[in-house]
């Protein structure tokens, strides 16, 4: 008896192409695939120009500067009056290239700005710019300041013998040995009274603890202080 084969007879199977068949609904169709579209990257706004530079000297003496926009102007002219600064117009090669070396100052709702340190030797440059009423002042206020920290220790004696309250400082670039500042070991554990006993280099402060004066003493960075609000009155 012979036995017949209802399978397709093929020769050689690499050069038999069969149509892809389903068992449920006949022949697949051919389905065109389209390429997903990519996503446009965002468009990144200019950052601006610099039109004005805010440049002067703390009341340590420290050099400051930085740059703001046209649009800025004249809150930076606002800004400059209220933190004994100058405004530059940046109005040649010379400005232009040091104010593209500087960061970009940030304005703040109480009128004041974000003005970052800057090396002496950048002040230097900028101060060609300045006229001499304005060094002069500025000159009088770091000499004043000076003369004042040479008794900060007399004042912080005093202050620790509760003599005299201590003073709250209202900027950053003000705070001075003997002042009452806020500083944490940790922020979720909260800010705690503390007071500056020592200027210990560059923009870092050793402070002690208002409330427990015999634990050990530490240091922080200025950008780790909080300041208090000057009509604060401790209970």
């Amino acid at each position: 008896m012979n036995t017949f084969s209802t399978a397709p007879t093929v020769q050689n199977s690499r050069n038999v192409s069969l149509p892809h068949v389903s068992i449920i609904s006949g022949p697949r169709p051919n389905v065109k695939v389209e390429k997903s579209k990519s996503t446009p990257a965002p468009k990144v706004e200019p950052p601006g120009n610099p039109n004005v530079l805010l440049v002067g000297l703390d009341d340590q003496g420290r050099p400051h500067a930085s740059w703001f926009g046209e649009d800025d102007g004249d809150a930076a002219a606002v800004a400059a009056d209220l933190m004994d600064m100058a405004i530059i117009e940046v109005s040649n090669e010379e400005l232009a290239a040091i104010a593209k070396a500087l960061p970009r100052g940030k304005l703040f709702g109480s009128g004041k700005a974000f003005v970052p340190f800057v090396k002496r030797t950048v002040y230097d440059q900028l101060a060609t710019y300045l006229d001499d009423d304005y060094l002069a002042a500025a000159a009088a206020r770091v000499e004043a300041v000076a003369t004042a920290a040479g008794s900060a220790g007399e004042g912080y004696a005093k202050a620790s013998k509760g003599e005299v309250p201590p003073r709250k400082p209202e900027d950053w670039s003000k705070i001075a040995v003997g002042d009452l500042v806020l500083a944490t070991d940790d922020p979720e554990e909260g800010w705690f009274d503390a007071i500056v006993i020592e200027q210990a280099g560059e923009d870092r402060f050793r402070l002690r603890w208002s409330d427990w004066p015999d634990l050990p003493t530490f240091t922080r960075g200025v950008t780790e202080i909080a300041l208090l609000h000057p009509s604060y009155v401790a209970a």
